[in-house]
């Protein structure tokens, strides 16, 4: 059994929680022992929340970021995992909030995709094309390289055939004056900073986008003054003390604003906990999430 079919095994195979929950009120009826029960519906409980209701809330949460040179409100979400456990319908809701948001931008900090099929990019991303603001895109480990399977090349046409605009390794500056970079994903290698310290306006004013948020430790004083990251789901599973533990990132990046000490000096790093799910299809204490930044010079 490969891993595509292991997964799609748990996720449809986690349905049979609720004839679970019927045998075990049914033995509660049948005066069986009344502590274990309780202890087995407590546990079907939380797991049907999280498996089932939890990962298809969509929250946004408003934070004010003061000191980035830049003066513009953006949307910022990543990890949407498209494929074996998030489709098209959900993708669909989450542009449908965004658009209901008074933002200046979007930006999708990678790992747009989860086990999906090549063929399948171009429908499943359809609804990126009716987002109203201008959407700045950079691409996760999953849609470039191992655990996913290598899907760049594909992933992109689909995008830009969407109007998304990718824009790693450059810098751009839009309608308001704001600068933004990109960087590719570091465990494919593809997030080296040096462009950023070419001459040019953008110098000391620029908002940096990057999937993996430990690649904002390479970054100089000047590189950027801020960093959107996603990566780290914020645990996903978000158990005290226990979640930590599972957080991708050797530097102890987790979710929102962290100030990190660098070789080089600080560095400034939003981190979003994501919508989408991989591994296990669950979130507990950690719903699906649009930042909303509202970004102060």
């Amino acid at each position: 059994m490969d891993k595509v079919m292991l997964k799609q095994l748990l996720f449809h195979g986690s349905w049979l929680v609720f004839p679970a929950i019927v045998w075990l009120l049914w033995r509660w009826r049948g005066g069986g022992q009344r502590a274990v029960l309780v202890a087995l519906l407590l546990g079907c409980g939380a797991f049907t929340w999280a498996r089932f209701i939890e990962p298809q809330l969509i929250l946004v949460d408003h934070t004010e970021l003061r000191g980035t040179g830049a003066d513009t409100r953006v949307a910022l979400l990543s990890d949407i995992h498209l494929g074996v456990y998030k489709d098209r319908a959900f993708l669909q809701r989450v542009v449908q909030r965004v658009n209901t948001l008074d933002v200046d931008a979007v930006v999708i900090a990678g790992d747009l995709t989860y086990e999906s099929r090549p063929e399948q990019l171009h429908g499943l991303f359809a609804p990126l094309a009716q987002l109203r603001a201008p959407t700045y895109v950079v691409l996760g480990n999953h849609d470039q390289q191992p655990p996913g399977r290598d899907l760049d090349k594909p992933l992109r046409e689909a995008l830009l055939a969407h109007g998304m605009r990718i824009i790693e390794g450059r810098v751009i500056t839009d309608v308001r004056g704001v600068h933004w970079a990109g960087l590719g994903d570091q465990w494919a290698g593809k997030d080296d900073p040096r462009f950023l310290r070419q001459p040019g306006p953008h110098r000391d004013r620029t908002i940096l986008i990057a999937h993996n948020p430990d690649s904002a430790m390479q970054l100089r004083p000047g590189d950027a003054t801020l960093v959107l990251a996603g990566h780290t789901h914020g645990g996903q599973i978000r158990i005290p003390w226990l979640y930590r533990n599972v957080i991708p990132s050797a530097h102890g990046f987790d979710r929102g604003e962290q100030v990190m000490q660098t070789g080089h000096g600080t560095v400034r790093v939003f981190t979003t906990r994501g919508v989408g799910e991989i591994g296990l299809p669950l979130r507990l204490f950690n719903p699906p999430t649009i930042d909303v930044l509202q970004l102060r010079p």
